[in-house]
């Protein structure tokens, strides 16, 4: 089978030669290991417009944004296919670029940047959106624009990976950065959301509303595009369980994932909903939304034989590869352990694509390398662990 045969049947519950691995995201520090430094960096491409543009720098580095996220998850894909990964995620993500010190987003969010090795590396700093008023004169965007420089960035994708040994990789469509929930609460801080989820429902509402409207745009354009393979990137609980009173997420997150989930479907293509922390108390949420596999079920706050129990046969299980420690300072052995243990409990049956249950520069890429060597060691079918 062919990576994306593989990947297609795991999310179908059909018969794979072995199990698939996934990554959400492949990290600059380990492309550079692999394909070598690029030309320029993203950062000397910006300190290099500053130098010929003294007045309207930011404006052409907004302008070209598109360009820099291209080359960046180009050489994610590249690098991945390299290693021996079978499907990474790629997506869109609609920056505002303000200095070398802050970017925001079409949702109202602040990141500071982190220069790692000439990278751009946004950290979540707090949202800009605390009120309705603000939210009233909060500049929309042009969502065709907006859709135009996805439509560009997937294209040219699909048009490189042609170029990639394996050229049957899977290219994961994602909204990691653009999801239904962490948009909202994130684009007002979690302070100004809570308050507002008592006094100001329809502010609620209405900031639902505007992410919906964007994540299935984004993903009609991808699928437009040939993509097959969806990635819902709505973080929605931490270590101890939901973010928020599940109440909320059934009133309002429910409504939105199921509009994003029916139309992935009308279009023939499967979606996976991805969120970090304990999800153990929303399973029934995540298969009510409407979800054919679930991410990252993130170690040690999930309890793998309960999930596998509850919904191993409704969603395909992608995950549970520690990224705190097991991939960042783990031994070989404890690594080969770490894949083994997800294996045996949610690789019988199929229905299963082993994973890092996140990415972050930390990653170590020797420790990348020895889960996918230990992957395709121990995921053969019939399975023997």
């Amino acid at each position: 089978m062919n990576s994306e045969e593989r990947v297609w049947a795991a999310l179908n519950h059909e018969p794979v030669d072995r199990i698939p691995i996934h990554a959400v995201a492949v990290d600059d520090n380990i492309c550079d290991i692999v394909l070598g430094k690029a030309p320029r960096s993203s950062f000397e491409v910006i300190d290099d417009l500053e130098k010929q543009y003294p007045d309207d720098w930011v404006d052409r580095v907004n302008s070209i944004l598109t360009e820099i996220e291209i080359n960046v998850f180009s050489r994610a894909m590249e690098t991945a296919s390299i290693i021996g990964y079978d499907t990474v995620g790629a997506g869109y993500i609609p920056f505002i670029f303000k200095n070398k010190e802050e970017m925001t987003d079409i949702f109202g969010r602040r990141y500071k940047i982190v220069n790692l090795d000439g990278h751009i590396f946004p950290y979540y700093h707090d949202g800009m959106i605390k009120n309705r008023e603000d939210w009233e004169n909060f500049p929309k965007p042009d969502l065709n624009e907006i859709f135009r420089r996805a439509k560009k960035f997937f294209k040219t994708l699909l048009r490189r990976k042609k170029k990639f040994v394996n050229n049957k990789f899977c290219i994961m469509a994602q909204d990691d950065f653009t999801s239904v929930f962490p948009p909202v609460w994130q684009g007002m801080g979690m302070a100004n959301f809570s308050k507002a989820l008592r006094k100001d429902p329809k502010l609620i509402e209405d900031r639902f509303e505007y992410t919906t409207e964007i994540v299935i745009g984004l993903f009609k354009t991808y699928s437009e595009c040939g993509a097959k393979v969806f990635f819902e990137g709505g973080d929605i609980a931490f270590r101890n369980g939901p973010l928020i009173n599940p109440k909320y997420i059934y009133q309002y997150v429910l409504p939105c994932l199921k509009r994003v989930t029916e139309a992935v479907h009308e279009w023939g293509g499967k979606i996976i909903f991805h969120s970090d922390g304990d999800i153990t108390p929303i399973l029934d949420f995540i298969v009510e939304a409407g979800f054919d596999g679930l991410h990252c079920l993130e170690p040690p706050y999930v309890d793998l034989k309960l999930v596998k129990k509850k919904v191993g046969d409704k969603l395909c299980l992608l995950g549970n590869i520690d990224t705190s420690y097991i991939l960042v300072e783990g031994t070989k052995k404890e690594v080969e352990d770490a894949v083994k243990h997800a294996i045996r409990i949610l690789g019988p049956g199929g229905g299963f694509i082993l994973s890092p249950s996140n990415s972050h520069p930390k990653m170590s890429y020797e420790r990348i390398k020895w889960m996918i060597e230990a992957a395709k060691k121990y995921g053969k079918y019939p399975l023997n662990i």
